[in-house]
């Protein structure tokens, strides 16, 4: 089906909340060497987010060309069809193919590291798979750190990429002060307090998991045939979520010994991913297209909010609407800027860069303006969902065992936790749902309607961004879900077209029960 034959290896790299406002200054500094090359010799500028701005979301969106409502996932959890409970969101809630499963069924070989959500791995014929459950650690113990079932394809791999992981305990004192440059001179009983803050192991955690993710990374560019290769990094937003407050300039709020000690973490963070960045540029070579984006950026200035609102998208309150977005390659244009892009336009872009059509169900378009030439005309078919092949997705029956979703649960929920220990916004689910998780007293019952809320109100969030109707605000009185947050509603958009996202969300609720009982793995 492909019409451009031509050989081309393009890698996508995800910095998960990633701001130029943040990078442009390291840049003027000479702090971020690499990035400032692929920007030179390479098209850059912003990129539109979408709403709600909730990751697992918006990366599906990335990697399908679709809105939430298309690709099934909706939140940062689901119902567990097996317990009637709940777990971390899995790629068993996406109901469309993604970007690889798509090159895949047109024998083409992938790469996929880390990419939220990819639990359980798919089994893709002509790919390789490392799942986002792959660089969390387990208990304090790296000679104990289990490798669960359905984190690694093809299981030939597991042995080595498991010895590639990088344990938090394993960060020495000098690899670790580089992003903590005040506890140089500090009084002894300053250093025994920077010792015990909780604030330190949430830094080892960040660092340790990007760190296995830049390991693995790096093996499978080298070991492997790749064609395509998508590696996603979390750690900006983990390092903006727990350490933004402190960045400078300082804020009224902030205490002066926090200040000293965790001002520079955010640039250190940074700085590390420059370094990653460099390391892949000069494995993939310079005839590799390379896109490196994020999803949504991090307000670093005077907008930088004290608290966070107690409703689902909560933290969301800290993401700025706009992400970075550089292309550079054979073809591409160089140290030019580009504008108009949306999240939605990265599935059809890479579908155009391998010479195969657009489903006419995806939402987005192809960015022809990155190409320095007129572009290749552009193909379409109705959906690549209608392709018979080779695309490597699950079988709609497929499920994980309930322990592996307990164990998922409770790593998450610590992740959580060790983030709200040092800051009341941690990224993993909505508060909502993290206080249901917390009572003792809860049912399952009770836990899988709070999910199913979380789901509503990400969906008409979803639906009001494509409409942008007030309109919407009426789903929300009828299913009740404002009697669950304590900040008023802004309904305040252009009403226009509201009645189309009404009708979708009142269809919605209606068939929610049988969905989410469905655990929204039906294709």
């Amino acid at each position: 089906m492909r019409t451009d034959h031509r050989s081309r290896k393009v890698l996508l790299i995800g910095w998960d909340s990633a701001d130029w406002k943040v990078i442009m200054p390291l840049i003027d500094a000479g702090k971020m060497p690499n990035l400032a090359k692929l920007v030179e010799n390479g098209i850059c500028g912003n990129i539109a987010t979408l709403q709600p701005v909730l990751s697992p979301m918006l990366w599906t969106s990335i990697a399908t060309g679709k809105r939430a409502y298309k690709h099934g996932v909706h939140g940062f959890s689901e119902p567990d069809p097996l317990t009637g409970s709940i777990r971390p969101v899995t790629n068993l809630s996406r109901k469309t193919k993604a970007i690889w499963n798509i090159l895949n069924q047109n024998n083409l070989n992938t790469i996929t590291v880390g990419w939220w959500p990819s639990n359980p791995v798919e089994e893709l014929s002509k790919g390789v798979m490392v799942s986002n459950d792959y660089q969390r650690a387990i208990g304090k113990d790296p000679e104990k750190w289990p490798l669960k079932p359905g984190t690694i394809h093809p299981a030939r791999l597991e042995k080595v990429l498991k010895e590639l992981r990088f344990h938090p305990t394993e960060l020495t004192e000098a690899e670790l002060l580089p992003f903590l440059p005040g506890l140089n001179g500090m009084a002894r009983q300053d250093l025994e307090k920077a010792e015990k803050d909780p604030r330190l192991q949430t830094l080892l955690k960040i660092i340790a998991d990007c760190t296995s993710i830049q390991s693995a990374t790096t093996s499978l560019i080298e070991g492997e045939p790749w064609d395509f290769m998508a590696v996603y990094y979390d750690a900006i937003d983990y390092f903006g979520h727990a350490f933004m407050r402190y960045h400078p300039p300082k804020q009224d709020y902030i205490d002066d010994w926090d200040f000293r000690v965790f001002n520079y973490c955010l640039e250190g963070g940074y700085r590390y991913h420059d370094m990653m960045l460099g390391a892949l540029l000069q494995l993939a070579g310079n005839d590799t297209t390379v896109i490196l984006m994020s999803d949504h950026g991090f307000h670093p200035d005077h907008l930088r909010p004290s608290g966070i609102p107690r409703e689902p998208a909560g933290p969301a309150v800290e993401h700025r609407q706009f992400g970075i977005f550089i292309a550079k390659g054979p073809d591409i244009k160089k140290d030019d800027r580009i504008y108009g892009a949306n999240l939605l336009d990265i599935c059809p872009t890479l579908l155009h860069l391998f010479g195969l059509p657009l489903g006419e169900d995806m939402d987005g378009k192809v960015l022809t303006d990155i190409y320095e030439r007129e572009p290749t005309a552009i193909q379409r078919i109705a959906s690549w969902d209608n392709v018979d092949g080779d695309h490597g997705m699950h079988p709609s029956d497929k499920q994980i065992s309930p322990t592996d979703s307990l164990r998922r649960l409770d790593a998450a929920v610590r992740m959580a936790q060790s983030v709200e220990a040092v800051t009341a916004d941690a990224p993993f689910a909505c508060p909502l749902l993290r206080h249901r998780i917390r009572s003792s007293s809860l049912g399952q019952g009770c836990m899988e309607s709070s999910v199913e809320r979380c789901h509503l109100w990400n969906l008409w969030q979803d639906f009001l961004d494509r409409v942008n109707a007030a309109q919407a605000g009426g789903v929300l009185e009828r299913s009740q879900l404002c009697q669950f947050f304590d900040c008023p509603l802004d309904l305040s958009r252009d009403p226009n077209g509201g009645s189309v996202a009404l009708a979708a969300m009142d269809n919605a609720m209606a068939h929610s029960s049988k969905v989410f009982k469905r655990g929204q793995s039906g294709r």
